[in-house]
């Protein structure tokens, strides 16, 4: 599939997620939404995303008929992109990119119509505010936002057709190979209760793998509280 045809850019938007609703009203996918400075952005479970200029904002609106798995294995063709330039780049599960426990990015999936794809990086955006927590491409090498946009459509578009064929499991041992949590133990947050094991991999459809006391548990939504070596 050929994500670099129909490109809609704004300089600012409260999110290039809502923006993409929109257009899809008008247009048919695939297209992308791409923005400069987002004042509203939002992350998994509502979390808000600092989207200063200098980052790079868009969301990908695609007509898939079956998406699971689809978001982890975005984190596949980001990774290559980026680890070009910062090797230690990792993923923590599900979808955020991450150096050490700092986030860089992160990905958000959802499906209406459409589904829709937002993806946000820190590349030459400053987050000194949340530094403790946050860092930007910036910090380690001078690249510019439209170089990684380029690159990242291309190598997304030489794999997702290996992704229709087979669904993520081509793609999980390199997606463990890039996991931030691996062999760690791990606190998950399941919604309604937290859960703590060891991190032995993801399954054939991105879920993650852990090891309750000998027990492996497979876990499909959650999100990662914290992490030790």
């Amino acid at each position: 599939m050929e994500l670099k045809r129909n490109i809609i850019t704004v300089y600012e938007t409260s999110s290039t997620m809502d923006l993409a609703k929109e257009f899809s009203k008008i247009f048919l996918p695939p297209f992308i939404v791409r923005a400069f400075i987002q004042t509203k952005g939002r992350g998994q479970y509502e979390r808000k995303w600092q989207s200063t200029y200098g980052g790079l904002y868009f969301t990908e609106v695609l007509d898939l008929n079956n998406i699971l798995g689809f978001s982890t294995f975005l984190s596949i063709p980001i990774l290559r992109v980026l680890k070009r330039f910062v090797e230690k780049v990792k993923v923590k599960w599900p979808n955020d990119i991450v150096i050490e426990k700092k986030k860089l990015g992160g990905i958000l999936v959802e499906k209406s119509n459409f589904t829709y794809a937002g993806i946000g990086l820190n590349v030459q955006n400053d987050v000194k505010d949340f530094v403790n927590f946050s860092v930007s491409l910036k910090d380690f090498v001078d690249i510019d936002k439209e170089t990684i946009f380029w690159a990242i459509l291309e190598e997304e578009s030489n794999l997702i057709d290996k992704f229709f064929e087979n669904g993520f499991k081509n793609f999980k041992k390199e997606y463990e190979e890039n996991l931030a949590i691996l062999n760690k133990k791990t606190k998950v947050n399941l919604g309604y209760k937290v859960v703590e094991g060891v991190v032995v991999g993801v399954g054939n459809s991105g879920e993650l793998l852990l090891d309750e006391n000998g027990k492996i548990t497979d876990i499909f939504s959650g999100s990662i509280v914290n992490f030790y070596e």
